[in-house]
């Protein structure tokens, strides 16, 4: 899909910087696989979600069947943890 949006004039640009800036950041992902995937996904940090999570997976050629559900399990640690966070760890706990 980027090869297709990268020969449209309009696109070529952007594609180019959200290339770029994607894979100086996926260099621990590539290193853990999966596992780097999950917590790349899973820390609740901006740009760590599972948009960046989808990008980086393609960008790095993982199939389907592995990075869908390692991006699954990150998004739900990282809303366990943002409700945990929000709601006070004592009251989703106890």
């Amino acid at each position: 899909m980027f090869a297709y949006l990268k020969q449209i004039k309009l696109f070529k640009n952007s594609v180019d910087k959200l290339i770029h800036r994607s894979i100086s950041k996926i260099g621990n992902i590539k290193r853990y696989g999966i596992l780097g995937l999950i917590l790349f996904v899973a820390n609740p940090l901006p740009g760590t979600g599972v948009w960046s999570g989808s990008l980086a997976a393609a960008l790095l050629g993982m199939r389907f069947k592995w990075a869908f559900p390692a991006i699954l399990v990150g998004n739900m640690i990282a809303a366990i943890l943002i409700m945990s966070l929000s709601h006070g760890a004592t009251k989703v706990f106890f």
